[in-house]
C-alpha cells in the first residue's frame, strides 16, 4: 500500500458510537463451536421430538377408546390452598399408581360417594387421566382433554425449531474453519487494518454490567474486543473481533495491525502490530 493511500486511510474519522459491536460470528475456537453447536442441536432435536410425539399421540388418543381402570373412592377432600374438590381413589392395576387424587367438578364431587366403585378413564398412549365413570354417568375432569396438552406439545416443537438454526450454523462454520485451517496450513484469512476502537466487558467490575453483543452467550467472565478498519479498499469497512486479554492490552487505537483469523467464526489466530 502506498504512503499516500496510508495517510488518506489514517485520516478517516470514526466515531466510537458508530461502531456496531453486535456480531453473528462468535469468535470462538472452531472445535468449541462444533461441540457447542452440536450439544444445543441435540437439545433442540430432543424438544422437537418430544413435542412432535406427544402431539401425534394426543391426536390419536382423542379418537381412540379410553383405557378404563376400576377404582374405589376412598375419601373426599377439599384442598385448603386452591379450594379445588378432589376424590381420593384407590387403584389395583399393575403399572399404575395405587392411589390418585384428581381434581373433579362439583357435580362429580357430590354425586360420587365414599366406597363407590368407579371406572377411571386414561388415554391409551399418553396415559392422561381425563374422566371418571360412575353409575352410568360420565364426569370429565376440569382442565383435561383426551388430546393431552396440545398447546404444550406445539410450544416444545416451536422451541426446538427456534433453537436449531443458529447452532447448526455454528457447526457448519466450525467445520468450514477446520477444513480451511488444515488445507491452507493454518493461514486462515489475513488482513491489514487500523485499530479504531476497543471494548472490554468485565463481569467483576462494579460498573454497568452488559453482555457481549451477539447471539452466543459469553462463556468466560470477561470479554475483550477490537474494532478494525481494513486498509484494503475492497475489504469491508469495519470488523469487530473477539481477542484475548493479552492482545487487547498490546494494541492501541490508531495503530496498524496484521490479523489472521478464521473465515467463518472470526476466531483470531494472531494479531500483531505493524511497526512503522
Amino acid at each position: 500500500m502506498s504512503d499516500s493511500n496510508l495517510r488518506q486511510h489514517s485520516s478517516t474519522a470514526h466515531a466510537a458510537d458508530s461502531i456496531t459491536w453486535w456480531s453473528w460470528r462468535p469468535g470462538i475456537i472452531p472445535r468449541n463451536a462444533i461441540l457447542l453447536g452440536g450439544l444445543i442441536m441435540l437439545l433442540a432435536l430432543l424438544l422437537e421430538g418430544i413435542g412432535l410425539v406427544t402431539l401425534v399421540l394426543g391426536i390419536i388418543d382423542s379418537s381412540s377408546a379410553p383405557l378404563q381402570l376400576p377404582g374405589v373412592v376412598a375419601s373426599h377432600t377439599m384442598n385448603n390452598l386452591d379450594g379445588f374438590p378432589r376424590l381420593n381413589i384407590r387403584l389395583h392395576t399393575e403399572g399404575f399408581p395405587a392411589s390418585i387424587s384428581p381434581v373433579v367438578s362439583k357435580v362429580a364431587f357430590h354425586a360420587i360417594h365414599d366406597g363407590d366403585t368407579i371406572l377411571v378413564d386414561y388415554t391409551p398412549h399418553l396415559r392422561f387421566l381425563y374422566a371418571l365413570d360412575s353409575s352410568g354417568r360420565h364426569y370429565a375432569l376440569p382442565g383435561v382433554s383426551m388430546a393431552g396438552n396440545p398447546i404444550g406439545s406445539v410450544a416444545l416443537l416451536l422451541l426446538g425449531l427456534m433453537f436449531f438454526p443458529y447452532p447448526a450454523m455454528l457447526m457448519i462454520w466450525g467445520v468450514g474453519d477446520l477444513r480451511s485451517q488444515y488445507s491452507k496450513e493454518n493461514e486462515g484469512c489475513t488482513m491489514t487494518a487500523q485499530v479504531i476502537g476497543k471494548r472490554a466487558v468485565m463481569l467483576t467490575s462494579t460498573e454497568r454490567r452488559t453482555n457481549r453483543p451477539g447471539l452466543t452467550p459469553r462463556l468466560s467472565r470477561s470479554w475483550y474486543g477490537v474494532a478494525l478498519d481494513p486498509v484494503e479498499p475492497s475489504a469491508q469497512q469495519v470488523m469487530t473481533l473477539s481477542v484475548t486479554y493479552a492482545v487487547y492490552c498490546s494494541v492501541h487505537e490508531g495503530e496498524l495491525v496484521e490479523v489472521r483469523y478464521s473465515p467463518h467464526l472470526h476466531y483470531v489466530y494472531a494479531l500483531e502490530r505493524i511497526l512503522a
